[in-house]
């Protein structure tokens, strides 16, 4: 306790020594080592969450006491990753920030310049809403390499997964079907729902002759979808009418289904294909690599230059392998001359990816960027497996690994608030800003995530 109250007037004095730090202390709401939150900072940020459940149209939190101590201590977890992250040397550059917010954009069905309009429009400061973004890739970038070192699955786990729990597999089954309903009022007579089951059952009979499902939806269904031809899409079975279940478990591609009684009405539905767990083939590629990574000597420009030079010196002739063992900074696939093993989509950083998508077979890409340094890249082959097993065992790993994961991060925020000096000024209790809210509009108990959807 003595060393502690020594700590903080150290600390104190030392802030005091110049004017600019003086005003900060004065803010000052949170101590953290050698840094601070202040009054400002934290109404700024408790402005812009609002301003987020607004545009979102989630309701905020009923207790506002509680609601803004959830929002400082969330504060302090992330300055505390912030501070880890800067310290480990991981950086997330501007162009990751506009590849995410192009991400953003893209899933709202709009350009990244009207995006950005929208989020001005609507009251938001846009130089906030990046920075915050950044700060949440940083953070889960964080948490993703704390949950990679610290959750270790043991072979013997994913194979009892496989085994015991393969019902879950049935969820990434995906199926195509189409609808017909022949519907009937919300008090039917007996004859009416008589009459509309001999309805439905002549059109299975025509199906059943030869008539294209699509034509008979469009000439006889009541259904909503009934001038796309019933069609449904593709579904996950979570997505699939309930009503529907028991007969899709039994019924094969290019068939119809029994007659389905509901309150609606009367459905029959058609699958037209399926995609099962059990025949899943995949792509793989093969490619090889020469990492440059950055560092205080070593800029973007210095390394970009340098992997110039190695791929002009392998199109002149010299082994790419060779180069590779000389000269990447990636040691594993260095050993290797470069080589990585041979994956599935999804398996690297979007940077990655971008390339192995777009560039041909046996030539070596432009230097380019991505979170570890700087690359040049060859794709080497690409391959269709039935990788059905491995999909299963990939998938049982990343279940194991989420339903592990949140307590581990929190265990870890844990251990890193113990190793750092944190101090609550409670003289400077920060307030609810926006005088705005009012109490009818504040219901849910949980801090909402804005890059969660």
């Amino acid at each position: 306790m003595k060393n502690t109250n020594i700590k903080c007037f150290i600390l104190i004095i030392i802030l005091f020594c110049s004017n600019s730090f003086a005003k900060i202390l004065d803010q000052a709401i949170v101590i953290i080592e050698d840094d601070v939150i202040t009054q400002s900072e934290f109404e700024k940020k408790l402005n812009f969450v609002i301003n987020q459940y607004k545009m979102s149209g989630n309701s905020l939190p009923n207790d506002r006491s509680a609601f803004q101590k959830q929002l400082l201590d969330s504060m302090v977890n992330i300055r505390l990753m912030l501070n880890y992250a800067r310290k480990s040397g991981l950086v997330i550059e501007e162009w990751m920030v506009d590849k995410a917010m192009e991400d953003m954009a893209k899933r709202s069905g709009v350009s990244l310049t009207e995006f950005r309009e929208q989020i001005i429009e609507k009251g938001a400061d846009y130089n906030f809403f990046r920075e915050f973004l950044k700060e949440d890739l940083i953070t889960r970038e964080v948490k993703r390499r704390v949950i990679s070192q610290k959750v270790k699955i043991s072979k013997k786990e994913i194979d009892e997964f496989v085994t015991h729990q393969s019902h879950i597999f049935k969820e990434n089954n995906q199926y195509k079907i189409s609808n017909i309903l022949i519907s009937i009022s919300e008090n039917p007579s007996i004859q009416e729902k008589s009459s509309a089951k001999k309805k439905v059952e002549m059109i299975k009979k025509k199906f059943l002759s030869g008539g294209q499902f699509s034509t008979l939806a469009k000439n006889y269904s009541d259904s909503g979808n009934a001038l796309s031809g019933g069609d449904l899409g593709w579904r996950k079975i979570s997505e699939v009418p309930r009503i529907f279940l028991d007969e899709l478990e039994t019924l094969d591609v290019g068939k119809i289904s029994n007659v389905i009684e509901s309150t609606n009405g009367y459905y029959i539905f058609y699958l037209e294909d399926k995609k099962e767990m059990e025949n899943v083939e995949i792509e793989e590629r093969n490619v090889r690599h020469i990492l440059i990574k950055r560092n205080a000597i070593v800029t973007n420009e210095l390394a970009s230059n340098k992997l110039l030079e190695l791929k002009i010196r392998i199109e002149n002739g010299e082994s790419f392998s060779d180069l590779a063992r000389a000269h990447s900074e990636d040691t594993m696939s260095a050993a290797n001359g470069g080589e990585l093993n041979w994956s599935v989509k999804g398996s690297f950083v979007p940077e990655f990816e971008d390339k192995i998508d777009t560039l041909p077979l046996n030539k070596i890409s432009e230097p380019f960027s991505s979170q570890f340094g700087w690359h040049i890249l060859e794709v080497l082959g690409k391959r269709n497996q039935d990788n059905t097993e491995i999909v299963k065992r990939s998938l049982a790993k990343r279940y194991i690994t989420s339903s592990r994961s949140q307590e581990v991060v929190d265990a870890w925020i844990i251990e890193l608030k113990e190793k750092n000096y944190i101090k609550y000024l409670a003289e400077s209790s920060p307030k609810i800003y926006d005088k705005n809210i009012k109490n009818n509009d504040l219901e849910l108990q949980q801090i909402w995530d804005p890059f969660s959807k």
